[in-house]
């Protein structure tokens, strides 16, 4: 892979975008190998975290958008502790998931950000994850209607599914959480 070393791609457009979304400076990173020495999930991807942040300093937008790892990162955060600058690199991926979504890259990253988005608005709505309420965001948020319906009344008949989500007691504090969350993210 041949890479453009410009002054333009080692200050471009797309990595000051992760900067601000992220809130981290990416010029701190000396490329030690650490945050990828840690990982859990490094073996199962093909760009390790260390290979994903030199593609955003170097303006490797494509890329970058498009690697398994952004995806693929349990969010456990051994890289954060093992990092000597103090990036946060949970909060860079975070950031390319947002960037993703935004732009529309393959179809298999929209496909993890829509279950992402959906895990998400279950547990705001009901407080908890209840599986009627994430495959019924899932698959309208996809266009995928039919998606595990066949499946649904093998599901029904052995009492795997409930019908109608569990919510919480006091679920109005838990979605303050989340708007207060989303205030924070909006600076």
């Amino acid at each position: 892979m041949k890479t453009d070393l410009t002054d333009k791609a080692l200050h471009s457009e797309f990595r000051q975008k992760v900067e601000a979304l992220s809130g981290q400076n990416l010029s701190d990173c000396y490329q030690c190998g650490k945050c990828s020495g840690g990982c859990p999930v490094e073996p199962f991807v093909e760009v390790s975290p260390t290979r994903l942040i030199r593609m955003v300093q170097l303006g490797m937008e494509e890329e970058a958008l498009n690697s398994d790892s952004v995806w693929h990162c349990a969010g456990c955060g051994t890289c954060n502790g093992r990092c000597p600058m103090g990036i946060d690199i949970v909060r860079v991926k975070d950031a390319l998931r947002k960037l993703t979504k935004k732009i529309h890259y393959k179809r298999g990253s929209l496909e993890a950000w829509t279950f992402y988005e959906a895990f998400l608005d279950c547990v705001r709505n009901f407080g908890r994850l209840t599986e009627i309420g994430l495959m019924g965001g899932y698959n309208i948020n996809s266009g995928w209607l039919m998606t595990n319906v066949k499946k649904a009344p093998w599901y029904l008949m052995r009492n795997k599914l409930g019908v109608s989500p569990h919510t919480i007691k006091r679920v109005d504090r838990l979605q303050r959480v989340f708007k207060r969350i989303e205030e924070i993210e909006g600076q």
